[in-house]
Protein backbone atom coordinates (compact mmCIF):
# COMPACT_ATOMS: atom_id res chain seq x y z
CA UNK A 1 0.00 0.00 0.00
CA UNK A 2 0.93 3.44 -0.35
CA UNK A 3 0.19 6.99 1.06
CA UNK A 4 0.58 10.21 -1.04
CA UNK A 5 0.74 13.38 0.67
CA UNK A 6 -0.39 16.74 -0.28
CA UNK A 7 2.08 19.29 0.94
CA UNK A 8 1.33 22.00 -1.66
CA UNK A 9 -0.57 24.43 0.86
CA UNK A 10 0.43 28.05 1.18
CA UNK A 11 -0.39 28.49 4.66
CA UNK A 12 -0.93 32.39 4.64
CA UNK A 13 -3.08 33.00 7.56
CA UNK A 14 -0.89 30.68 9.15
CA UNK A 15 2.25 33.11 7.96
CA UNK A 16 4.76 30.25 6.55
CA UNK A 17 3.94 27.03 4.27
CA UNK A 18 1.70 24.82 6.07
CA UNK A 19 4.05 21.44 5.76
CA UNK A 20 6.48 23.71 7.99
CA UNK A 21 3.96 25.12 10.30
CA UNK A 22 5.23 24.06 13.94
CA UNK A 23 3.24 21.98 16.25
CA UNK A 24 4.98 21.18 19.73
CA UNK A 25 7.88 21.93 18.22
CA UNK A 26 7.81 20.18 15.32
CA UNK A 27 6.85 20.35 11.67
CA UNK A 28 3.08 20.04 10.57
CA UNK A 29 4.30 17.26 7.85
CA UNK A 30 6.35 15.17 10.40
CA UNK A 31 3.07 13.75 12.34
CA UNK A 32 1.11 13.22 9.06
CA UNK A 33 4.50 11.18 7.70
CA UNK A 34 4.89 9.34 11.05
CA UNK A 35 1.25 7.71 10.97
CA UNK A 36 1.44 6.97 7.53
CA UNK A 37 4.87 4.76 7.90
CA UNK A 38 2.55 2.83 10.63
CA UNK A 39 0.50 1.90 7.86
CA UNK A 40 1.85 1.79 4.30
CA UNK A 41 5.25 0.89 2.58
CA UNK A 42 5.43 3.24 -0.20
CA UNK A 43 5.11 7.36 1.01
CA UNK A 44 4.92 9.92 -1.83
CA UNK A 45 4.98 14.00 -0.78
CA UNK A 46 3.79 16.13 -3.46
CA UNK A 47 5.20 19.80 -2.41
CA UNK A 48 4.24 22.81 -4.13
CA UNK A 49 6.23 24.42 -6.64
CA UNK A 50 9.57 26.13 -4.72
CA UNK A 51 8.71 24.12 -1.68
CA UNK A 52 10.64 20.85 -2.17
CA UNK A 53 14.15 22.12 -0.97
CA UNK A 54 12.82 22.58 2.68
CA UNK A 55 10.70 19.55 2.99
CA UNK A 56 13.92 17.27 1.62
CA UNK A 57 15.58 16.57 4.70
CA UNK A 58 12.16 15.94 6.91
CA UNK A 59 11.38 13.33 4.02
CA UNK A 60 11.91 9.28 5.65
CA UNK A 61 14.13 6.72 3.81
CA UNK A 62 11.56 5.45 2.16
CA UNK A 63 9.78 8.56 0.98
CA UNK A 64 9.84 9.92 -2.15
CA UNK A 65 9.48 14.10 -2.57
CA UNK A 66 7.96 15.06 -6.07
CA UNK A 67 6.86 18.71 -7.10
CA UNK A 68 3.59 19.66 -8.55
CA UNK A 69 3.54 19.06 -12.09
CA UNK A 70 2.12 22.45 -12.56
CA UNK A 71 1.70 24.86 -9.32
CA UNK A 72 -1.53 26.66 -8.78
CA UNK A 73 -4.08 24.15 -10.43
CA UNK A 74 -5.22 22.94 -6.52
CA UNK A 75 -5.36 19.79 -5.06
CA UNK A 76 -6.25 17.39 -8.18
CA UNK A 77 -3.10 18.55 -10.09
CA UNK A 78 -1.24 16.84 -6.90
CA UNK A 79 -3.00 14.07 -6.68
CA UNK A 80 -2.83 13.22 -10.63
CA UNK A 81 1.19 14.30 -9.85
CA UNK A 82 0.99 11.73 -7.33
CA UNK A 83 -0.70 8.42 -9.00
CA UNK A 84 1.66 8.83 -11.49
CA UNK A 85 4.75 7.97 -9.68
CA UNK A 86 2.92 5.45 -6.83
CA UNK A 87 4.04 1.40 -7.60
CA UNK A 88 1.14 0.16 -5.23
CA UNK A 89 -2.01 -0.77 -6.33
CA UNK A 90 -3.84 1.30 -3.64
CA UNK A 91 -3.42 4.68 -2.47
CA UNK A 92 -4.26 6.95 0.38
CA UNK A 93 -4.38 10.20 -0.12
CA UNK A 94 -3.58 12.77 3.11
CA UNK A 95 -3.32 16.44 3.67
CA UNK A 96 -0.30 17.86 5.24
CA UNK A 97 -2.16 19.23 7.78
CA UNK A 98 -3.76 16.87 9.61
CA UNK A 99 -1.85 15.69 12.46
CA UNK A 100 -4.03 13.83 14.47
CA UNK A 101 -4.25 10.93 11.54
CA UNK A 102 -5.94 8.03 13.16
CA UNK A 103 -3.92 4.95 12.39
CA UNK A 104 -6.98 2.34 12.36
CA UNK A 105 -8.91 4.39 9.89
CA UNK A 106 -6.52 4.37 7.42
CA UNK A 107 -5.78 0.51 7.57
CA UNK A 108 -9.82 0.12 7.41
CA UNK A 109 -10.00 2.48 4.51
CA UNK A 110 -7.34 0.53 2.91
CA UNK A 111 -9.31 -2.75 3.79
CA UNK A 112 -12.61 -0.94 2.66
CA UNK A 113 -11.57 -0.22 -0.76
CA UNK A 114 -10.14 -3.69 -2.02
CA UNK A 115 -12.77 -4.70 -5.00
CA UNK A 116 -14.07 -0.32 -4.88
CA UNK A 117 -11.95 2.30 -6.97
CA UNK A 118 -12.25 4.38 -3.74
CA UNK A 119 -13.08 3.93 -0.58
CA UNK A 120 -14.83 8.09 0.95
CA UNK A 121 -15.61 9.06 4.27
CA UNK A 122 -19.13 11.08 4.04
CA UNK A 123 -20.39 12.94 6.74
CA UNK A 124 -24.45 12.69 7.62
CA UNK A 125 -24.92 16.03 6.05
CA UNK A 126 -23.41 14.65 2.49
CA UNK A 127 -19.74 16.39 2.74
CA UNK A 128 -17.01 14.28 1.59
CA UNK A 129 -13.44 13.54 2.77
CA UNK A 130 -11.82 12.85 -0.57
CA UNK A 131 -8.54 14.06 0.62
CA UNK A 132 -8.93 11.42 3.86
CA UNK A 133 -9.44 8.07 1.65
CA UNK A 134 -8.19 5.27 -0.35
CA UNK A 135 -8.19 4.86 -4.11
CA UNK A 136 -7.16 2.07 -6.78
CA UNK A 137 -4.33 4.19 -8.12
CA UNK A 138 -5.43 2.59 -11.76
CA UNK A 139 -8.57 4.09 -11.61
CA UNK A 140 -7.73 6.94 -10.11
CA UNK A 141 -5.11 8.11 -12.48
CA UNK A 142 -7.46 7.57 -15.33
CA UNK A 143 -9.86 9.15 -13.69
CA UNK A 144 -7.75 12.55 -12.44
CA UNK A 145 -6.54 12.74 -15.86
CA UNK A 146 -9.22 12.87 -17.35
CA UNK A 147 -11.35 15.54 -14.89
CA UNK A 148 -7.99 17.73 -15.86
CA UNK A 149 -8.15 17.31 -19.02
CA UNK A 150 -12.24 18.63 -19.30
CA UNK A 151 -10.84 21.83 -16.82
CA UNK A 152 -12.27 20.42 -13.71
CA UNK A 153 -9.70 21.36 -11.07
CA UNK A 154 -12.18 20.19 -8.14
CA UNK A 155 -11.53 16.39 -6.48
CA UNK A 156 -15.11 16.10 -6.89
CA UNK A 157 -14.24 15.84 -10.70
CA UNK A 158 -12.06 12.86 -9.95
CA UNK A 159 -14.73 11.23 -8.08
CA UNK A 160 -17.47 11.54 -10.57
CA UNK A 161 -15.30 9.35 -12.81
CA UNK A 162 -14.50 6.67 -10.91
CA UNK A 163 -17.10 3.80 -11.37
CA UNK A 164 -17.35 2.26 -7.99
CA UNK A 165 -16.78 4.29 -4.84
CA UNK A 166 -17.74 3.16 -1.22
CA UNK A 167 -18.77 5.75 0.73
CA UNK A 168 -18.07 5.21 4.49
CA UNK A 169 -20.21 6.87 6.97
CA UNK A 170 -18.15 8.82 9.49
CA UNK A 171 -20.68 7.67 12.13
CA UNK A 172 -19.10 3.83 11.38
CA UNK A 173 -15.49 5.33 11.86
CA UNK A 174 -16.27 6.95 15.13
CA UNK A 175 -15.77 3.37 16.64
CA UNK A 176 -12.19 3.71 16.04
CA UNK A 177 -11.88 7.58 16.26
CA UNK A 178 -15.42 8.45 18.79
CA UNK A 179 -14.40 12.28 18.71
CA UNK A 180 -13.18 11.87 14.49
CA UNK A 181 -10.64 14.18 15.66
CA UNK A 182 -8.28 12.22 12.38
CA UNK A 183 -10.29 14.88 10.23
CA UNK A 184 -9.50 18.03 12.06
CA UNK A 185 -7.28 20.25 9.63
CA UNK A 186 -5.37 23.58 10.46
CA UNK A 187 -6.24 26.26 8.57
CA UNK A 188 -5.76 29.26 10.96
CA UNK A 189 -4.11 29.84 14.03
CA UNK A 190 -7.13 29.36 15.89
CA UNK A 191 -7.63 25.81 14.46
CA UNK A 192 -3.67 25.19 15.30
CA UNK A 193 -4.53 26.22 18.71
CA UNK A 194 -7.24 24.20 19.25
CA UNK A 195 -4.99 21.05 18.19
CA UNK A 196 -2.04 21.87 20.52
CA UNK A 197 -4.76 21.81 23.35
CA UNK A 198 -6.38 18.50 22.04
CA UNK A 199 -2.77 17.09 21.72
CA UNK A 200 -1.94 18.48 25.06
CA UNK A 201 -4.72 16.85 27.01
CA UNK A 202 -4.01 13.46 24.81
CA UNK A 203 -0.05 13.95 26.52
CA UNK A 204 -1.63 14.59 30.47
CA UNK A 205 -0.63 18.48 30.00
CA UNK A 206 -3.99 20.13 29.37
CA UNK A 207 -2.77 23.90 28.65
Amino acid sequence: MAAIILAGGGGRRLGRPKPLVELHGRPLITYVLKTAMEVVDEIIVVAGVGASKALRKLMPERGELLEDLEGGLGPLMGIYTGLRSVRKPYALILPCDAPLLNVDILRYLLEAVRGYDAAVPRWPNGYLEPLHAAYRVEAALKAAEEALEEGRLEVRGLLDKLNRVLYVSTEELRILDPELHTFYNINTPEELERIEEIMAVREGNPL
